[in-house]
């Protein structure tokens, strides 16, 4: 498609080509022309909010003409941006700016699979793009969600040559690619399906076919059909029977016939049913593609959701001969992933292996400063010397986390990952249960628990809500009620199924005879147990500082679940307040995260950059002090931050804010006696693009088992 070092991709939809593009449109800073294709014109732009560089890609006049596909156009744009997958490239911002449309996705800075496959690819790197095309084709088809214009100039790469789909569902509605006959035939025809070709609706099995071509295409360096004209190349798709691959590469393994020949059937009943099938079926005849060396990382099956809201688009409808074939296929996958699990321990990891090491440091000069005790003004703290972490320091031995959108578990020296989760979809308070075996976190509506202890462990629904506003699941210490944040309102609830499953909503919730508290003065957005389970830290949004701005603090609250409902609970704690306004609070006063080790610690960070990373604070409820700690080299931003269960250690999250877009989100593990000393600490290793810049982490230190 295009190829340069931005981090992203902004498509607006202006007047023509021809003409020289606005200077600005919403925040997207227009500049330079970087390339032109038959579609569209791309040009470099700069988002200031975010601090990165983009490209700008215009599309054509015409399809501005029609009132029915602009339209549509915006309808599906949301679509496709539901598409939250670990290679689909993400849509990031949609609107309307100029009098135009526009969209902006991340940009892919390592090239199109065209260019590599002009270079020649190694059947190690033909299987790690067959795999990662395949999880995430059969993950859009389950959403109902067909691309209908795969190709190579559609794959892209990062920077660490793992590959990502891009424009996923343009031809659906641009009709642009090419368009042969006003029949409505779309896409791109060396790609083309049979059924698109003859202008027949199209299911998840016509990108298997396009995938088929692109297989093709990379174990031999041509396509199978090949034409003067654009209806030409459509007729041979529709018609005629493709060569044999073994006469045009004989080095190729005999199996490999029978594969082409079914994912190229002319129906799409004759083909595999879903990708992972057509995967596994490769894989059988490349067994060596499969091997350690191939620096592949097999994505798990994903899990069918309920309570998600299905596309418009149609779905195929595998029989239960086809349901076979998609468990068998999943299976293989699985074992592929189990077999090449130590050596690739990442989510996201690229061709070289990596050891994840505990944080270190390096004594650096410090000049201590006195640390006041009178006041609440923020004031840095200075304190000598740093041991090395070892496993079950801070009364912590086990850390779980989220990473891109699914839950991992680790030592809490950063080894041993093992993912849990593969549904994609962002998770929240997450945290470990009574016995520290199993875990909770809140999926979409539904709040769910998995064994953390168990190979291949299926997440457990617990309970799910009907209201748009479900935001918290904090069960408490004991283990017998559960604080919801729902409809912004706090709710005490008995942490029992049966009694959840009755009360789906909010509504039900406060007006079940269970019910322990409903707390309505505030717009709660989360909530965090004392250690005892009698005070309750929430998170909530109303009006802040003398110009009563809407913006977010934190209140601490004394409830009685002896005496529930007869007793409306006390303020204990309220900050930000009066002469203690965290830096650029006044500006933007949002608390992105916070967390409290339920007794005197309350860890909380402002907002400054990627949504959630700022200045991080830690606050001292006995003193009423406030510290901005920063404590990776006194820099900023941090995010997500959590202490440990002794309340002696901090797990923090952080992104070097000077590096820009470059910045890498690191995790470090820190005494608290150390904070403000100068050490130069070291982060635990976990990978390259381990966490997405922008993602919520949900982490949860486990307490030292005996």
């Amino acid at each position: 498609m295009y190829g340069s070092s931005f981090a992203s991709l902004v498509i607006l939809v202006l007047e023509g080509l021809g003409s020289v593009p606005a200077e600005k449109y919403s925040r997207y800073e227009i500049g330079k022309e970087l390339g032109q294709g038959g579609m569209a014109t791309v040009y470099r732009a700069y988002d200031p909010r975010f601090e990165r560089e983009v490209a700008v890609k215009i599309l054509k006049k015409d399809l501005l003409e029609d009132t029915q596909l602009k339209e549509r156009f915006e309808r599906e744009t949301k679509i496709i941006a539901r598409l939250e997958h670990a290679v689909i490239v993400p849509v990031y911002d949609v609107g309307f700016d100029n009098g135009q449309l526009f969209y902006v996705m991340r940009y892919m800075a390592g090239g199109s699979l065209s260019e590599r496959i002009e270079n020649g690819l190694t059947p190690h790197e033909i299987a790690h793009i067959l795999i990662r095309m395949a999880a995430a084709l059969d993950y859009a088809h389950g959403k109902g969600v067909v691309h209908r214009d795969l190709k190579p100039g559609n794959i892209l790469f990062d920077e660490n040559n793992n590959p990502y789909i891009s424009d996923f569902g343009i031809a659906k509605f641009t009709q642009a690619s090419t368009r042969i006959t006003q029949s409505g035939i779309i896409g791109t025809p060396r790609y083309m399906s049979p059924e698109q070709a003859r202008g027949d609706d199209a299911d998840g099995r016509s990108d298997l076919y396009s995938l088929g071509i692109i297989l093709f295409e990379m174990l031999s360096g041509h396509t199978p059909f090949e034409a003067t004209t654009p209806l030409a190349m459509a007729f041979k798709h529709a018609v005629e029977e493709p060569p044999s691959i073994l006469k045009i590469n004989p080095n190729l393994p005999a199996g490999i016939e029978a594969v082409i020949s079914k994912a190229l059937a002319k129906q799409p009943d004759d083909r595999y049913n879903t990708c992972a099938e057509f995967t596994h079926a490769f894989l059988k005849v490349f067994p060596k593609a499969s091997s350690l060396e191939a620096d592949i990382v097999t994505p798990l099956p994903p899990r069918t959701l309920k309570h998600e809201e299905p596309t418009e688009l149609p779905a195929p409808k595998p029989s239960s001969k086809s349901r076979l074939w998609m468990t068998a296929g999943f299976i293989a996958l699985a074992l592929i992933t189990f077999t090449t699990w130590q050596a690739y321990q990442s989510p996201a990891t690229n061709a070289s292996t990596f050891t994840p090491e505990p944080a270190t440091a390096t004594q650096a000069l410090s000049t201590p400063t006195t640390l006041p005790t009178e006041t609440v003004v923020p004031t840095e703290i200075i304190i000598p010397t740093i041991p090395v972490v070892i496993p079950g320091i801070g009364g912590a031995d086990k850390i779980a986390l989220t990473a891109n959108k699914d839950v991992y578990v680790m030592d809490i020296d950063g080894k041993n990952i093992r993912q849990l989760t593969n549904t994609n979809v962002p998770k929240f308070d997450l945290q470990w249960l009574l016995g520290g075996n199993e875990l909770l976190y809140g999926e979409g509506k539904c709040v769910y628990k998995i064994d953390a202890n168990t190979l291949s462990a299926k997440p457990e629904e617990l309970a799910c809500f009907t209201d748009e506003k479900f935001e918290g699941f904090r069960v408490s210490p004991d283990g017998k009620y559960v604080a919801i944040s729902i409809q912004r309102r706090l709710i005490i609830f008995p942490f029992d199924t049966a009694l959840l499953a009755a009360a789906p909503s909010a509504f039900e919730l406060q007006g079940s005879e269970s019910a322990c508290l409903d707390y309505t003065k505030v717009a709660v957005k989360s909530a965090r147990w004392s250690a005892d389970g009698k005070s309750i830290a929430i998170l909530y949004q109303g009006a802040v500082g003398n110009q009563l701005r809407v913006g977010d603090a934190i209140r601490v609250l004394e409830v009685d679940t002896a005496s529930c409902q007869d007793v409306d609970p006390l303020i204990a704690v309220e900050f930000p307040a009066r002469g203690f306004v965290p830096e650029g609070y006044e500006d933007d006063p949002t608390l992105p995260a916070y967390d409290w080790n339920g007794a005197q610690q309350l860890l909380f960070n402002t907002y400054k950059r990627n949504e959630r990373y700022g200045h991080i604070y830690l606050y001292d409820i006995s003193a009423s002090v406030a510290r901005k700690i920063n404590p990776i080299n006194g820099g900023c931003c941090y995010g997500d931050s959590v202490i440990s269960p002794d309340g002696t250690h901090i797990l923090i999250f952080f992104q070097d804010e000077s590096l820009g877009a470059n910045s890498e989100t690191q995790m470090y593990y820190i005494p608290i006696e150390q904070l403000g000393s100068e050490t130069a600490f070291t982060p635990i290793k976990l990978g390259v693009h381990f966490f997405l810049p922008r993602e919520n982490i949900e982490a949860a230190l486990r307490p030292s088992m005996p």
